[in-house]
């Protein structure tokens, strides 16, 4: 789990340092007509997730769609990084928590509950975490803010290119 540990904390991080840059209004303005929701939307619904999922290890049961959806995520930048802040910070407590720490997690389709780990899930939530960060860095260069060629792009992927000698775009 160290592993999967590390690259989340490492993608807040790496939102953090994102939103540090961006201006308020790039923050909460939409991009239409590719867009009709905001950076500060898609940070939301991450933090949403991570939260869901630190809550259910407490609990031994996560359920995604228990979100909080707490609108001043979205609409303020500074209040955004200081809770993915709290959020990185509960995730570095973690590194103690065992790998195959059997979870439940509520199912989005149908009732009942599936089976899964901390690992597995820490797996779902950087994939999930890269998803989002991409259409992030589609809706900042829609507003002239340039994110670099890494943001959004998964850790597998920049590993591959690390290792090609010709040159690899992600």
């Amino acid at each position: 789990m160290k592993i999967n540990l590390r690259e989340n904390i490492e993608a807040l991080q790496q939102g953090e340092m994102l939103l540090q840059h961006l201006s308020d209004l790039a923050y909460t303005q939409p991009a239409p007509p590719v867009f009709q929701s905001a950076i500060g939307t898609h940070i939301r619904h991450n933090l949403d997730h991570y939260a869901c999922f630190l809550n259910g290890l407490e609990s031994g049961c996560i359920d995604y769609a228990a979100r909080q959806r707490d609108t001043r995520l979205e609409q303020d930048r500074v209040y955004a990084i200081a809770e993915m802040s709290k959020l990185r910070e509960r995730l570095e407590k973690l590194a103690e928590t065992p790998d195959d720490a059997c979870l439940l997690v509520e199912r989005d389709v149908g009732p009942g509950q599936a089976s899964s780990s901390a690992k597995r899930e820490l797996e779902f939530l950087l994939s999930h975490t890269t998803h989002h960060y991409a259409l992030v860095a589609v809706i900042c260069r829609l507003h002239g803010f340039s994110v670099g060629n890494e943001f959004g792009v998964a850790a597998s992927t920049l590993r591959h290119c690390a290792t090609q000698l010709a040159e690899c775009a992600p």
